[in-house]
């Protein structure tokens, strides 16, 4: 309902409507009512105290004030408008209506008159817009009329001049108007001070705010509701909250923050501490009553008739726009701007605070030009507006000044030397405004402090007076950060400006505690000895992001001690208030989002030097709306969401993010120096040795990014490719974190398993960067790529050879340096001994021969001809392993050993025994080269450069037993598969270690396992034949159509298969909800059963077939339920559940996922058994609890399960987003998409590509994987697969893939596993073309009628024929060769396989098999196993047998 003033107004705009167009009409009377009415609610509005720098429309401000309705009704009324800003505001009106006798003057005064009152609700861009001629005539108005229109004109100007296009147009026009307005200004400041003069002040008035400050001083809660609503109104108001931006304020309000209490350690808000008594000017006691007060506090515009005090705001107004143009600034001197804006700051003498706010504002405008800024604090103006009294409005002026004059760094040094009393009261203004002021104020005095605290001086004097906790205070008690009832009482508005205040918050905190950082670091570099300057305090210091980085890592490396900044914002909460904020700020929807959660989480990077923040780091944080999660997850989710793309990536967060994390992950687990403080977060004084403390708090911190699944997102960040500015950075801190975590051994194990070392990925990385510009950020990649490959070999490379390194050979060579060299030294004597004989020295080689009691030499044999020179110290070639660590010496001085010492070289003679295909390699430094008993581990490379505080070089000789071990190393080395343990080595022999090889060494067995003549063989000759893998490898590669069903009707299509367990009937599902039952042996449709009303997409049969579990979605939830499969009746609906399917040992239980939950019920009654619920969730996108083979565990969102206890055994580590895994039928392994993981270890045993995003289905017998790419997303139809795959369960090599050409959406496989079916739909989700289900044999290749061109009806009217007519062998060898098909499919093995039961498995076509070339197939077999491709099961049958 509207007011009393709004019906008034209602009526008044009534009549005018009805009267405006009668001849002869007068329009003042309603004008100067209507702009009575608006003024009265007006004067009442601001009695309330709103922001002052609060812009937007009076009822968004405060949704019951009568001011705002009336402007409401007023706005309606669009004639009304347009009349009283195009026509009534006209000199001309009266002439162009015809009427005479009229003056046209106060016509014009009532209209800008009520045009000056509207303008809280009105768009000045609008009104002004394309209307110069209105422009004109204000300034005629301003400069040449009389009062009130020239008062009236000049506000309306201000208000003009807001717009910064209209101020540009008219540059001219303001250029003589500014020296116009500030002459008009001192003649009214001069008036007002003659008429001050004449009246005396009383002696209480001076004690006006004495009042203020006491009742502040004792009552200085929090920033919430007060009871009582007269003192809130007083001393806090009713202010807005100004949406701040680094630019000067436009829209702010102000809403009630109650007071916000954390469930944390130490209370989120704390009391207040002692604060200074008010002046002593003030201590007397006050009887003024609020009327007399109000002026000195709220003030108020007159605006009819203007009082001498109105005039001066207005014309304030104008210049204030003004203030801001360079050109304008020589009139701001010639004038002394700056001596009238002092004089107006003194409150008490001028009696009007809302005149010294508009002075305020003007001063910041003119604050923004370094020469006036320091002009000002010259002429002592600081501690002229430190005088300007609290609470008032223009206490809210003196905020945005504070603002605008950090700013200036010069001007701030001044202040920074003034005395340290006066920085004292700067400080303690400041802070007040933070506690007490409107919304607005908090804003600016926000900004102020996070540019001041650059000048050490400031950031002393608010430690001293307790700022931390009253910054901190600000945004602990906002309601948007509060529970969800404070939360649901916040207006739009309200949540809008909170967000900005968090935004200012935060990079105020990271700016304290940077500053902070460059002080504590320079202190801990001093203490160490190194000489750091020290800035003047009065002197600006700032840090590039590098350097602050160095300096964490400084302040981590040494022993932690109390740290006074970092200790009180942990004590209050504000470390977890801030990764609440970083939670909460993805929600929101605000251009400062960005600034706000970088500063929030670099804070808490500053702050992880500390170990009770690492700590804090992974407990849990409550999250409304939200189950507990840590601050690990949080900040992993903000890198998480970015490389999935849920987010746009915003570079500067995600460097922000993983910077916290690497100074986490990566601190160094044992710390300098002798601290013994055991670190927890409630202060426990428990005392422990401090490396056990840092190695706790690693291992933890550890423990929680791999639990959060971090490995997975650090990963994924490896890889990104965009922004294409910020990639090579990103990946850079990503590599840098993970090669920090690759220090717990378990991430090492998994990890080493991956693609990005088994397939050399990481060396592909570190050849380029991303973006030819960042080389610096790829040389920090290749840095930490090279530590992370050391990390994860656990041996060191050289920095020349990262690119030719792999997993495989970073193994290799640490087999070979591990390998202890023997060999047998008397043939190195009878080496020695023919040589001396090759030489002529005949009598010392018989000597020798004597003494060591060779056996005499054999006779030389023909001397072959001279081979190619091996070695030559000329041309020395490079080391087959690369040099360790890269010593200095080792590279320094390798030119002149290969070239200086040629004599030590080792040169093949034609009569030397040794064979010349050996190759000698020379020593290129003989300095620490181990002995044969030496217990010295090897690294990659063997250490050829001396090390510090070792003998040089000089004091080492070669010996021949040196040469002789280096030799054989490097024999050893060119081993394709070396070993550790070798026997004694042959000196006349070159070395070879033996080659793997599979077990059986008879040739036929070798050939065996790739000949399956020689299997079937070796099987009827009743040889012992392991060979079913083979045998089923090779039926696995192969499968032809044996049926194709379609559906009669064309609204639904085919969406999911199974086998009925009785082999004689195949179950297809539609997207209609329908389940169709298809004949086997003769395709025909028998029976059709409505069981759900949407897309079917998974079905699963009991053992017995009499139950069919089904699930499907529909557009409100998912549904599955359990039907009885004689009379398809339903027995029970499992509601929600997305998935569900039967227990594996029996079909007693059903085991049902709901999201992250799984659930089994019983399934004769559907009563729920067990909940599983993980503590901490995965969130896989196609989550499906499972059973094990034993129904003993339960796998469910990554998380393994006890079935008796109900509790997680263990969480398996994310690596991918689709798949939480199925067990492989041994029960030994996990397969989650293409990890595979071992159930004993918890270990990653491999991974496989081929199962990326694939359904894994394991036939019957375990002798064959499927693998279908399984999408279950109905908007991303189009993106199903072709083909599927097939893959040996044993060690998922790679059996076949066959394509199909159409979209495959299920595959269902038969109890024996002789068949399979497949859903096969060409189309799109929308528009679906065609959908059949086919049926295909197992091991049977394609015959000329199963060619993929064949017609589709063809194949269904001659299915059960023999169409080709050929006979390549007679009946009883077609029986052979199913019998052998059926064992090989089977898993059978074994002569008496022949007579197994046929019948088990009814075949709808048995068609007589010719032989086809390997180009006529139709499938492409990836096995590696048949090695005979074109060899038919004819030409097996066809091999006779004695």
């Amino acid at each position: 309902m509207d007011s009393a003033p709004a019906q008034e107004v209602t009526e008044l705009l009534k009549q005018w409507e009805e009267q405006h167009t009668t001849p002869n009409y007068d329009p003042i009377p309603t004008l100067t009512r209507i702009a009575e009415i608006i003024e009265a609610e007006t004067e009442n509005f601001m009695k309330k105290d709103p922001d002052p720098f609060d812009e937007r429309h009076p009822s968004r401000t405060d949704p019951e004030c009568a001011l705002g309705h009336a402007l409401k009704v007023m706005f309606k009324k669009d004639n009304f408008m347009t009349k009283l800003v195009n026509d009534y505001v006209r000199d001309t009106y009266y002439s162009r209506q015809n009427m005479t006798g009229r003056d046209v003057h106060k016509l014009n005064v009532a209209a800008c008159r009520l045009t000056l009152d509207l303008m809280p609700g009105l768009e000045m861009s609008v009104v002004f817009q394309d209307n110069e001629a209105l422009i004109h005539r204000l300034v005629n108005w301003a400069t040449n009329s009389t009062e009130p229109l020239q008062c009236y004109a000049t506000g309306l100007l201000a208000a003009a001049m807001e717009v910064q296009e209209i101020a540009t147009n008219f540059r001219d026009l303001n250029a003589m108007l500014v020296p116009l307005m500030l002459r008009r200004l001192h003649l009214l400041r001069n008036n007002d001070r003659q008429n001050n003069q004449n009246s005396v002040t009383p002696p209480n008035q001076t004690r006006h705010f004495a009042r203020f400050d006491k009742k502040r001083s004792s009552d200085i809660k929090s920033n919430g509701p007060t009871n009582d609503k007269k003192d809130r109104d007083k001393d806090e108001g009713g202010g807005g909250d100004m949406l701040v931006d680094e630019t000067p304020p436009h829209n702010s309000r102000d809403p009630e923050t109650p007071v916000k209490h954390y469930n944390s350690p130490a209370p989120a808000w704390s009391p207040p501490r002692r604060r200074g008594s008010p002046p002593r000017a003030h201590e007397t006691s006050s009887n003024s009553s609020w009327a007399e007060m109000e002026t000195y506090v709220i003030g108020n515009i007159q605006i009819h008739p203007p009082t001498d005090a109105t005039k001066q705001m207005l014309i304030l107004r104008y210049l204030t726009p003004m203030g801001e143009y360079q050109e304008f600034l020589s009139h701001v001197f010639e004038q002394n701007a700056l001596g009238l804006i002092l004089g107006y700051l003194n409150v008490r003498e001028s009696r009007d605070s809302r005149l010294a706010f508009e002075a305020l504002k003007y001063l910041a405008a003119l604050l923004c030009h370094k020469k006036f800024s320091i002009d000002f604090i010259n002429m002592g103006g600081l501690q002229k507006f430190l005088e300007v009294p609290r609470p008032s409005v223009a206490a809210t002026g003196v905020s945005i000044c504070l603002y605008y004059l950090a700013y200036c760094e010069d001007a701030m040094e001044r202040v920074c030397l003034l005395p340290r009393r006066t920085l004292a009261d700067l400080v303690k203004y400041a802070l007040w405004l933070l506690e007490c002021s409107h919304d607005s104020g908090r804003c600016h005095a926000t900004m102020f402090f996070g540019l001041s605290f650059q000048f050490r001086v400031i950031l002393e004097e608010f430690d001293h007076q307790d700022g931390l906790r009253k910054l901190y205070n600000v945004i602990s008690t906002l309601p948007i950060l509060s529970a969800d009832e404070d939360e649901s009482r916040v207006t739009e508005d309200e949540t809008c400006a909170a967000r900005q205040i968090v935004r200012h918050v935060c990079v105020a905190l990271r700016r304290y505690l940077e500053a902070h950082l460059r002080l504590r670091a320079a202190q801990v570099a001093r203490q160490h000895g190194d000489n750091v300057p020290e800035p003047p305090p009065y002197k600006a210091s700032k840090s590039s992001p590098e350097e602050i980085q160095e300096q964490i890592e400084l302040l981590a490396g040494v022993a932690w001690s109390r740290w006074a900044p970092v200790d009180e914002l942990l004590e209050l909460g504000g470390v977890a208030l801030l990764l609440q904020v970083v939670g909460y700020a993805y929600e929101w929807n605000f251009n400062g989002r960005s600034e706000t959660v970088r500063s929030a989480l670099d804070v808490v990077s500053v702050c992880c030097v500390a170990p009770r923040v690492q700590l804090l780091l992974t407990e849990k944080i409550d999250m409304r709306d939200a189950d507990l999660t840590t601050g690990v997850n949080i900040v992993l989710d903000v890198l998480a969401g970015a490389a999935d793309g849920e987010i746009v990536p915003e570079p500067e967060v995600q460097k922000a993010a993983l910077n916290v994390l690497v100074n986490c992950v990566c601190a160094p687990v044992h710390r300098a120096g002798t601290s013994t403080t055991r670190f927890s977060l409630t202060g426990s004084s428990k005392k422990r040795t401090a490396l056990k403390s840092y190695e706790d708090v690693i291992q933890k911190v550890w423990e929680s990014v791999r639990t959060n699944n971090g490995i997975m997102v650090l990963l994924s960040l490896m890889m990104v490719k965009s922004p294409i500015t910020d990639a090579d950075r990103l990946r850079g801190l990503a590599c840098r974190a993970l090669a920090g975590l690759a220090r717990c051994p378990t991430v090492r194990q998994i990890i080493s398993k991956l693609p990005l070392f088994t397939t050399s990925q990481i060396q592909v990385l570190m050849r380029d960067p991303i973006l030819q510009e960042k080389r610096q950020e790829h040389v920090m990649f290749q840095k930490y790529a090279l530590e992370l490959l050391e990390r994860v070999s656990g041996k060191s490379k050289h920095m020349g050879a990262e690119f030719e390194t792999s997993l495989a050979n970073i193994h290799r060579a640490n087999v070979v340096a591990q390998t202890r060299i023997n060999y047998n030294e008397r043939q190195l004597l009878q080496l020695v001994a023919a040589h001396l004989a090759a030489r002529g020295l005949t009598a010392s080689a018989a000597t020798l021969q004597r003494e060591a009691k060779l056996p005499p030499p054999a006779l030389p044999a023909p001397p072959p001809p001279p081979p190619p020179p091996v070695y030559t110290p000329s041309t020395p070639t490079r080391p087959r392993l690369s040099v360790s660590r890269a010593n200095s010496s080792g590279s320094l001085h390798r030119e002149s050993l290969d070239l200086n010492s040629s004599h030590n070289a080792m040169h093949v003679d034609e009569s030397s025994p040794l064979p010349p295909v050996i190759k000698l390699r020379k020593v290129q430094n003989p300095v620490q080269i181990s002995t044969p008993t030496s217990e010295h581990k090897r690294s990659l490379q063997k250490q050829l450069s001396s090390t510090a505080g070792e003998p040089s070089p000089s004091q080492h000789r070669v010996t021949l037993h040196t040469i002789i071990t280096e030799y054989l190393y490097n024999q050893h080395a060119l081993c394709k598969n070396p070993v550790v343990t070798c026997p004694q080595f042959n000196l006349f022999e070159p070395h070879k270690c033996p080659s793997p090889r599979a077990g059986g060494g008879a040739l036929l067995s070798r050939l065996g396992d790739a000949n399956v003549v020689s299997r079937v063989a070796r099987r009827e000759l009743g040889l012992r034949a392991p060979h079913a893998r083979q045998h089923a490898r090779l039926a696995h590669a192969h499968f032809a159509p044996v049926r194709t069903l379609r559906l009669q009707d064309d609204d639904a299509y085919f969406t999911h298969t199974i086998f009925h367990p009785t082999q004689q009937q195949l179950l297809a599902a539609t997207s209609s909800g329908d389940i169709r039952i298809f004949n086997l042996f003769s395709g025909v449709e028998e029976n059709s059963y409505q069981v759900h009303e949407s897309y079917i997409y998974h079905m699963q049969a009991s053992r017995d077939g009499l139950l069919l579990l089904a699930s499907a979605t529909t557009p409100w939830r998912p549904l599955s339920a359990l039907w009885n499969m004689k009379e398809f009746e339903l027995l029970f609906q499992l509601d929600n559940e997305e998935y569900v399917e039967f227990s594996k040992m029996t079909d007693e239980r059903i085991i049902g996922t709901k999201g992250e939950t799984a659930t089994i019920f019983d399934t004769r009654t559907g009563r729920e058994l067990m909940t599983l619920t993980p503590a901490i969730s995965n969130q896989y996108a196609k989550n499906r609890a499972t059973f094990n083979p034993t129904d003993e565990l339960v796998l469910s969102d990554g998380v393994l399960w006890d079935v008796n206890t109900g509790k997680e055994i263990h969480k398996f580590d994310k690596l991918n987003q689709t798949h939480s895994g199925v067990f492989h039928p041994n029960g030994l392994e996990v397969i989650s998409n293409t990890e595979v993981w071992d159930l004993r270890t918890f270990h990653l045993l491999r991974t496989v590509p081929t199962l990326d995003k694939s359904e894994v289905l394991f036939n019957p017998s375990c002798t064959a994987l499927y693998a279908v790419c399984s999408d279950q997303d109905s908007e991303e139809r189009n993106q199903f697969d072709t083909s599927f795959k097939t893959l040996d369960p044993y060690d998922y090599s790679s059996i076949a893939t066959i394509d199909v050409k159409r979209n495959i959406y299920a595959l269902g496989v038969s109890r024996y596993g002789t068949q399979i079916s497949v859903v096969e739909n060409m189309g799109d989700f929308e528009q679906m073309q065609e959908s059949c289900v086919k049926v295909y044999d197992v091991g049977r290749k394609r015959d000329h009628d199963d060619d993929a061109e064949e017609d589709e009806e063809e194949e269904l009217a001659g299915g059960s024929e023999n169409d080709d007519g050929s006979d390549s062998g007679s009946e009883a060898d077609d029986d052979l060769a199913s019998s052998l098909l059926r064992n090989a499919v089977m898993g059978l093995d074994g002569a008496s396989s022949a007579s197994s039961d046929r019948n088990d498995e009814p075949r709808p076509r048995r068609a007589r098999r010719r032989r086809r070339t390997p180009a006529q197939e139709g499938n492409s077999d990836d096995s590696d196993a048949d090695a005979v491709a074109d060899l038919d099961i004819d030409d097996i049958i066809e091999f006779e047998l004695d």
